[in-house]
């Protein structure tokens, strides 16, 4: 039986969901660490019938030493958004919450990107023979630039896109990021009032925006989000371009982890 942590960003929500779904047919015991901000991923979880325990991080140790017949065991810290526009912060609080979880699992998924080149070198940086670090790749093994390219499913898919699309000037929006397009603007320093939408129009004309890239992962927990974006190009003058997008750098990062740990 194998302890795995998974911190990541809450900006994948519907994505962990739906890991989650798959591992709970497989007898995986899941441990969310409480916070603030778990809410929104309670919901979606309960939604699936999934079973989980919400536990303070100085409750893990003990709470692993109970006897159990699962297969394996997630600890699941989701961790608030924080954008591009403050690496360091990032990277203060990835590292910050792998550190502890270490002493006590097997090896630890990192659900980022580089966010700005600042995660490139946490395998190296955290990894310990007895419990590894691994970051989002796809299978061409690159690691994802950011949640965009994460939610695309390839970094080659992304450049393209950004070679062609992005040369107008595209916003992208996920399902999460939809859902969370306040709160995001703030987090990425893109404005100090998000509530002040003149002021965000202004920031989007500056950066020459001229589209929002809707993209659609085909998961279904942010029931609004064909409505929120159509209101998001309205609201900021801004032409919608959708994209397919796919679960899949997530769920094969953690499939070929877990093998890792097994081999």
């Amino acid at each position: 039986m194998a302890t795995i942590a998974i911190v990541s960003c809450r900006i994948f929500e519907d994505e962990l969901t739906h890991l989650m779904k798959k591992e709970q047919e497989k007898k995986t015991r899941l441990f969310l660490i409480e916070t603030e901000f778990i809410d929104s991923i309670e919901k979606k979880l309960n939604s699936e019938n999934i079973v989980y325990e919400k536990i303070q991080n100085d409750r893990l140790e003990e709470k692993l030493n109970e006897q159990t017949d699962a297969k394996n065991t997630i600890i699941l810290q989701l961790i608030e958004f924080s954008m591009e526009a403050r690496p360091a912060e990032i990277k203060n609080a990835v590292y910050e919450k792998i550190k502890p979880i270490q002493e006590i699992a097997d090896g630890i998924m990192v659900c980022y990107g580089l966010c700005g080149n600042v995660l490139g070198s946490i395998e190296g940086d955290l990894s310990r023979p007895d419990c590894p670090v691994r970051i989002l790749r796809d299978e061409d093994g690159n690691i994802g630039d950011d949640c965009i390219c994460i939610s695309l499913g390839s970094r080659e898919k992304y450049l393209r896109i950004i070679r062609t699309d992005g040369r107008e000037g595209t916003y992208f929006l996920t399902p999460m990021q939809a859902a969370h397009w306040r709160e995001i603007a703030y987090a990425s320093a893109l404005t100090p009032d998000p509530n002040d939408d003149e002021m965000l129009k202004m920031v989007f004309e500056y950066s020459g925006y001229k589209n929002v890239g809707k993209v659609k992962t085909g998961l279904p927990y942010e029931k609004e989000f064909d409505e929120i974006v159509d209101d998001f190009s309205k609201r900021f003058n801004l032409n919608i371009i959708e994209y397919e997008g796919t679960p899949s750098m997530i769920e094969k990062s953690f499939e070929k982890f877990l093998k890792e740990l097994e081999d």
